[in-house]
């Protein structure tokens, strides 16, 4: 019980001197101009791209069901569309 404590108060103490060592990504941190427009360029493409993607698979389905829609559901042929009467019993 008392080595299980030990590794996991280790492990926390690791953690928390870790955190100190990775407080930014450099492209966050960096006083640089050119690091923060790739951070700010990084950040609309990351949100563009599934927008686009999600909106792209809409416009796809919504194509798909308009022309299914369209379409007929049976192949007829013109020779059965005539009216044959309700009560027809053949031609």
């Amino acid at each position: 019980m008392r080595a299980a404590r030990a590794v996991m108060g280790s492990a926390v103490l690791a953690m928390a001197w870790a955190a100190n060592l990775a407080y930014a990504c450099p492209s966050c941190a960096s006083p640089l101009e050119e690091n923060r427009q790739a951070f700010v360029d990084t950040t609309i493409f990351l949100t563009v791209v599934p927008l686009t993607m999600m909106g792209g698979f809409v416009w796809w389905l919504r194509r798909k069901v308009r022309e299914r829609d369209d379409a007929p559901e049976i192949a007829v042929p013109q020779s059965m569309l005539r009216d044959a009467g309700r009560f027809s019993k053949g031609p």
